[in-house]
């Protein structure tokens, strides 16, 4: 995508939007993330390896896979710095290797410091949105410090392609039936963005329900079920916003269509 002319304006305007709304999903997932493992009980370590309740989490095939269709986000868990499950959608990139080791940047920060990681790493030479917050037996509290990590990732580059794609087009024949074409295909990333806000507003449904089965043990839950509708709200927020940006290419672009004036 050039950076002059129409194309880099409008490109750049969606991409700010939607890279942040990226920021915001991560982490909220991971969070979600927590607590959906919570659920099934206690997290301890067995020698290598990582279980919630009697759950065994290496190798998992059953949470991450629906959680990361749901957010199209990929996921990933870590017991101390070394990856033991992972699973991710098309759109997120690939699945990173499991028996991998995690970035020295986010173990410092997540595993050290115990503070969340949000930022970009490069993997293979490919930028990669992360966010990834620590995973305890308990609590912060716990004196140990962290068992593991959680991790939600977005291939930046294939994030920047799936809007560029929605984006192009053919030109069609002047600047101003061009700009009429290209709002068009922008339909395209209301539509992509208007799916995660639904995505978001299912995920939060389901959490209630989890929370309101778990009883007093679900009142964490329902904090990031509350949290996930407020994304899906700012999601429909960034609909309204890209419409505009729609509304204003095509304006003077339909204007200008022959035909359009009162026939004298």
């Amino acid at each position: 995508m050039e950076d002059d002319g129409f194309d880099g304006r409008v490109f750049d305007s969606v991409w700010e939007v939607a890279q942040r709304r990226v920021y915001d999903r991560a982490v909220a997932t991971t969070e979600l993330l927590d607590e959906t493992l919570r659920a099934f009980g206690a997290i301890r370590r067995q020698d290598q390896e990582l279980y919630a309740g009697n759950r065994l989490l290496n190798d998992d095939r059953q949470i991450l896979p629906r959680l990361s269709r749901a957010t199209s986000l990929g996921l990933a868990i870590y017991l101390g710095n070394r990856r033991v499950a992972c699973w991710s959608v098309l759109d997120a990139g690939e699945a990173q290797p499991v028996g991998g080791y995690a970035d020295a940047l986010v173990v410092e920060t997540v595993l050290r410091r115990r503070e969340t990681f949000r930022g970009v790493i490069d993997r293979d030479g490919r930028p990669t949105v992360l966010a990834v917050r620590p995973l305890y037996a308990r609590d912060a509290s716990d004196e140990y410090g962290p068992l593991g990590m959680l991790e939600a990732y977005q291939d930046q580059d294939t994030f920047r392609e799936l809007i560029a794609g929605s984006l192009r087009g053919s030109m069609l024949g002047d600047s101003l039936s061009a700009a009429a074409g290209q709002a068009d295909r922008m339909q395209g990333i209301v539509h992509f963005i208007d799916d995660v806000a639904r995505r978001l507003q299912l995920l939060a449904l389901n959490g209630n329900i989890i929370a309101a089965q778990a009883g007093d043990h679900g009142r964490a839950f329902r904090v990031v079920c509350r949290e996930l509708s407020s994304l899906a709200d700012q999601a429909k927020e960034t609909v309204a916003e890209v419409r505009q940006l729609v509304d204003a290419v095509r304006t003077p672009a339909e204007a200008d269509v022959p035909g359009s004036d009162d026939v004298e």
